[in-house]
């Protein structure tokens, strides 16, 4: 398989077919005390326009990536799509970002009531993905 473009369309659906044949994924959100929703509402993207990563994490059936806007959302991260990138990459190289690039908007404690059911679904969603340009 190539490479693809992180949290693009092709990205998505792979990490999302990951998600749902893993019962360690269906296993670890089934444990989580009621279903929750994080997005990323990324503002100025190569387009001129917002981008939406959401990441659901349902009891019933485990967890799943969207890229389509969530008006329900525990927790939203909102920011610019280049910091949201630059950040992406300074977690690929083990380091934390020179900048805060989110407001948060919603329930500030959900990452970690989420964080053993997270922690699964990244072990078995993640793929190698190249990381767009961030340059204007």
């Amino acid at each position: 398989m190539s490479t693809v473009v992180f949290m693009s369309g092709e990205h998505v659906v792979r990490m999302n077919d990951l998600l749902r044949r893993s019962p360690d994924v269906r296993e670890a959100c089934a444990a989580l005390d009621r279903d929750y929703t994080i997005a990323y509402e990324l503002h100025d993207a190569p387009d001129g326009g917002t981008v939406y990563w959401v990441l659901a994490f349902e009891r019933g059936t485990g967890a799943r990536f969207s890229l389509e806007p969530s008006g329900t959302a525990d927790l939203t991260y909102v920011g610019g799509w280049r910091a949201a990138i630059r950040a992406a990459r300074a977690a690929r190289a083990g380091r934390t970002s020179d900048e805060d690039p989110f407001e948060l908007r919603g329930d500030p404690s959900v990452p970690a009531r989420i964080a053993g059911a997270y922690r699964v679904a990244q072990r078995v969603a993640t793929i190698g993905t190249e990381l767009p340009d961030v340059r204007p």
